[in-house]
């Protein structure tokens, strides 16, 4: 073999590790990304779970005051609050590292509470105002 053939060669060879190196980084990268976004979206779920909880357990008498909501949400503010003879409907988002859902809390009279995850959140209410849930279901886009 000439010189030149072999530094072609080694050319050839450091370029294709160069690949490989480059390949297998954007893998391992790609990789990590998912398994942080899954990992906040069992992390988020996790956390509603236990908000649901905290409202059955704080919703002694069938009616969930604004202390006992504080209380279950630790110092969370809910996007809105609803309240009927038949129900008690609390929308609130919940966080975890890259991403956020929101819910609607729902605490019936006979001490039952549900939870149910919105596609996307509704609008925030501005500064003390709270208001009704979107029109539509829990699960499904909100208008607008």
């Amino acid at each position: 073999m000439t010189p030149a053939v072999r530094q072609r060669g080694s050319l050839l060879a450091g370029v294709l590790a160069a690949v490989a190196l480059v390949a297998w980084f954007l893998v391992g990268l790609h990789h990590t990304g998912q398994t942080r976004s899954h990992d906040s979206k069992a992390a988020v779920a996790a956390s509603a779970e236990h908000l649901r909880a905290r409202l059955r357990d704080a919703d002694s008498d069938g009616v969930l005051t604004d202390h006992e909501i504080d209380e279950a949400l630790s110092h969370r503010r809910p996007r809105s609050l609803v309240r009927s003879a038949a129900r008690t409907v609390l929308v609130v988002q919940i966080a975890a590292s890259d991403w956020a859902r929101c819910y609607s809390c729902t605490a019936l009279p006979s001490g039952a509470v549900s939870s149910t995850p919105f596609k996307e959140c509704p609008p925030e209410p501005s500064s003390g105002e709270t208001h009704a849930p979107p029109t539509g279901r829990p699960g499904t886009p909100s208008p607008g």
